[in-house]
């Protein structure tokens, strides 16, 4: 006898609306958190002055990304520095929302992971509990 599914108790399926695709398998605590729902939180964040650069979407959808310019520059020895924040977030249950700043402007996989990995200032929330509020890492030191 062959089964083509069974319940796991604690698991479900995450579902994009659209086309009903599973971007991953997660636990009964995760949160769906909406693209427009989480890149709202470089808007507040940031306020008037920023611009988006880019937007992507990674791994089928499991995983989004959106990079916003930064108004001001920096000049650190000699070469002028643009920075901007990045905002990931993931709807594969393998990752936390995060964002950071980083002088990268990402446009692929490897540079989402350069900027995220390099990244001084840091902030993420895992799919759980409140969303609303970011974990704030600065420099590897957790901060509330």
């Amino acid at each position: 006898m062959t089964v083509d599914s069974l319940p796991v108790p604690g698991f479900k399926a995450n579902l994009r609306d659209s086309d009903n695709r599973v971007l991953g398998v997660v636990t009964d605590r995760y949160k769906v958190v909406q693209n427009v729902d989480a890149f709202a939180f470089t808007d507040s964040l940031l306020g008037e002055g920023v611009t988006y650069e880019t937007a992507g979407s990674l791994q089928d959808g499991r995983r989004t990304w959106i990079l916003a310019k930064l108004p001001q520059k920096y000049i650190i020895s000699g070469d002028e520095i643009t920075p901007y924040l990045v905002l990931m977030n993931s709807h594969d249950g393998t990752g936390a929302i995060k964002a950071a700043m980083t002088p990268i402007r990402v446009v692929c996989q490897n540079t989402l992971n350069l900027a995220l990995s390099t990244a001084k200032k840091t902030w993420s929330t895992n799919h759980v509990g409140n969303t609303q509020q970011f974990s704030i890492h600065v420099e590897g030191r957790k901060t509330l």
